[in-house]
């Protein structure tokens, strides 16, 4: 009969090793250890699915076992099970708490041990699919940055070359027609920049490989960085915008790339579907604890049905009722994940007149609590203009 996984039973009762290979030997790749130490030499070689793990062995017992499996790396999806006697919850729960999967109480029915073992060993093969999948999309979509980005210098320099090189009556048969295609080729390649971009970091977020680096910074020069990244945007749309931000420096510790990214996407969403002459306003509130953002956008709303999935990843198409155009970009689902790794919380609504809000909070730095500093200079009431 085919194996159909390999399991190591640690136990230093010879009695319970013989009933687990009376249950496993026929179907499975079956070892056995007697002692902690022993188990820990066999499991970094053997590699198994699943672990028994008896909770009473002299020397290093069952909790301490499980502890130092968890610290290697090439045994993260290997599922362990803690087989006792000792039927407490206390025990159960320090089981867990050492990093135990599950917990089979001895004696225990054979049908239904058999069928827990299968359950973990279709969950630990479906981690492992899921972990190859996410590893490979990753080097996918990492891989066509290059050719992107060499694409798009490629453009700029034609673009220079045709614009600055021609005769006066070649480039005026040309001018129009090239100078549309080739924007047109410019904005696809940035397009598939920014998909790629968000995709691999939706992706990272949601697998837990996100990392944060926090250091001390006030909210309001991210603000105004932010906003001069994207002024030119707005200035080409005729939007206008105001900041309105409190006097006294609002510190916040936190990932600073992370945050602009945050606030560029937000701000970037709203730029992306308003008309001209709409309007952008935005707000930074000292909320005691936690810091709040609002970017309020006058050109569009959003159907009520929708609001609760705007930041879903699982939503990664999203149509906006006076537009009529599609988000595919991931942004606003890397937002809520950024924000959420920082202990924040984030949400839409509707204006009461045509528009929308995106607010977000993340806890203010212990610093601004206990004192106040002088703000940026002009930081309180920007019209239009972020120098």
């Amino acid at each position: 009969m085919q194996v159909q996984g390999k399991i190591l039973a640690v136990d230093d009762d010879p009695n319970n090793i013989t009933i687990l290979k009376e249950l496993l030997d026929d179907n499975y790749d079956l070892k056995a250890a007697t002692t902690g130490e022993q188990a820990l030499e066999i499991a970094q070689d053997f590699q198994p699915d699943i672990i028994l793990v008896d909770i009473m062995m002299p020397g290093m017992n069952g909790h301490e076992l499980c502890r130092r499996l968890r610290e290697h790396c090439t045994l993260k999806h290997t599922k362990i099970i803690m087989v006792s006697a000792r039927a407490m919850v206390t025990d159960r729960l320090e089981g867990y708490k050492a990093g135990a999967d599950d917990y089979i109480t001895k004696p225990f029915e054979g049908d239904e041990f058999l069928a827990k073992v299968r359950v973990y060993l279709r969950l630990k093969h479906a981690e492992e699919v899921e972990q190859m999948r996410h590893e490979v999309t990753i080097t996918v979509m990492e891989n066509l940055r290059t050719p992107v980005v060499v694409a798009k210098n490629i453009i700029s320099i034609v673009s220079a070359n045709v614009f600055s090189n021609v005769d006066t009556n070649v480039y005026r048969k040309i001018d129009s027609k090239l100078r549309h295609q080739l924007e047109i080729a410019n904005d696809c390649m940035e397009h598939l920049e920014k998909t790629i971009s968000n995709f691999v970091d939706i992706s990272e977020i949601y697998a837990g490989k996100v990392e944060l680096q926090p250091t001390l910074f006030g909210m309001q020069s991210v603000v105004l960085e932010v906003v001069n990244l994207l002024k030119l945007k707005m200035a080409l749309k005729l939007i206008d915008f105001n900041i309105d931000m409190p006097t006294e420096e609002l510190l916040v510790n936190a990932d600073r790339q992370k945050i602009v990214k945050i606030l560029g996407h937000l701000i970037g969403d709203i730029i992306r579907v308003a008309h001209e002459g709409d309007s952008i306003y935005i707000r930074v509130k000292n909320l005691q604890d936690r810091i709040g953002v609002d970017i309020e956008g006058s050109g569009r709303s959003i159907e009520i049905s929708k609001i609760n999935e705007l930041f879903s990843r699982s939503i990664q198409i999203e149509k906006y009722v006076s537009s009529g155009r599609h988000n595919t970009d991931f942004e606003l689902a890397v937002a809520k994940g950024l924000v959420e790794l920082h202990g924040g919380c984030i949400w839409a609504e509707n204006r009461p007149e045509d528009g929308v809000v995106f607010s977000f909070e993340i806890p203010i730095a212990a610093e601004t609590r206990t004192a106040t500093q002088p703000a940026l200079s002009g930081a309180a009431a920007d019209s239009g203009v972020c120098e």
